[in-house]
């Protein structure tokens, strides 16, 4: 049994792939590469895997050809995940696909349904903030907004945003990843900040302001019901919606 260690990068995982695939060992495990090296006490064989571009462009493409494009589709989705076991899910299933074909995913084999779950969470979640991102004019005149979702989703969000809003500026900022997306009416360019400074423009603070009373003032109190509130949209999903979701 062997557990591969590599940089977390996309790149990284395929060459991961290429390597189980060219050593024909079992896969224990596939995991980002500790920033201290662990002492291991068990027989399995420890692999360290440095990426490679060239490599990973060759099983990009054998997917692709062997298997199909819609299936390394899904790694790409599959990889956005939080789960901690995602990388163990997707080389698995790579591996297994190759074999038996892109059936495997409606299978019951552990690491193909993992998979397949992990696939529909993060689409779910993507789904669901097409519906909650919020924009605010800064001074510039750029739209700004600010995300917190649990998977990576923000390089899924952008095509979305950017057909809609073809004539705008905009920015979003994943403040949990640090990561941020800015469209300059050509060309997204993705790149990490620990912190964002934002300015906002008058106009979007005086429009803030009178949302927030309209909000309230449509809010019928004898029907408020805080349980199907939650229940529709998760209080871990309120913190950045201009309109105050507490005193609804």
């Amino acid at each position: 049994m062997s557990t591969y260690y590599y940089d977390g990068s996309f790149d990284g995982l395929l060459t991961v792939i290429f390597r189980a695939y060219e050593n024909r060992k079992n896969i224990e495990e596939v995991s980002i590469e500790p920033e201290q090296p662990l002492l291991h006490f068990s027989d399995a064989d420890v692999i360290y895997v440095t990426t490679n571009y060239e490599r990973a462009r060759k099983v990009e493409k054998s997917i692709c050809e062997k298997i199909s494009f819609q299936f390394f589709s899904d790694v790409r989705i599959c990889f956005l995940s939080c789960h901690k076991n995602k990388d163990t899910a997707i080389v698995h299933t790579v591996y297994n696909a190759m074999k038996l074909g892109e059936g495997i995913l409606d299978s019951v084999e552990e690491h193909a349904f993992l998979m397949k779950k992990l696939i529909k969470q993060v689409l779910g979640e993507r789904h669901k903030y097409l519906g909650l991102v919020r924009f605010r004019e800064m001074k510039d005149g750029t739209l700004f907004s600010t995300i917190e979702p649990k998977n990576n989703i923000l390089p899924i969000l952008l095509s979305h945003f950017k057909s809609r809003m073809k004539i705008e500026k905009f920015a979003i900022f994943d403040k949990s990843r640090r990561m941020i997306a800015y469209y300059d009416l050509k060309n997204f360019q993705i790149f990490f900040m620990d912190n964002v400074e934002t300015e906002w423009s008058n106009e979007e603070t005086e429009y803030a302001f009178l949302w927030n009373i309209f909000h309230k003032s449509i809010a019928i109190k004898e029907r408020k019901n805080k349980k199907l509130q939650q229940n529709n949209l998760p209080k871990y999903y309120w913190k950045h919606l201009i309109e105050d979701m507490e005193e609804k």
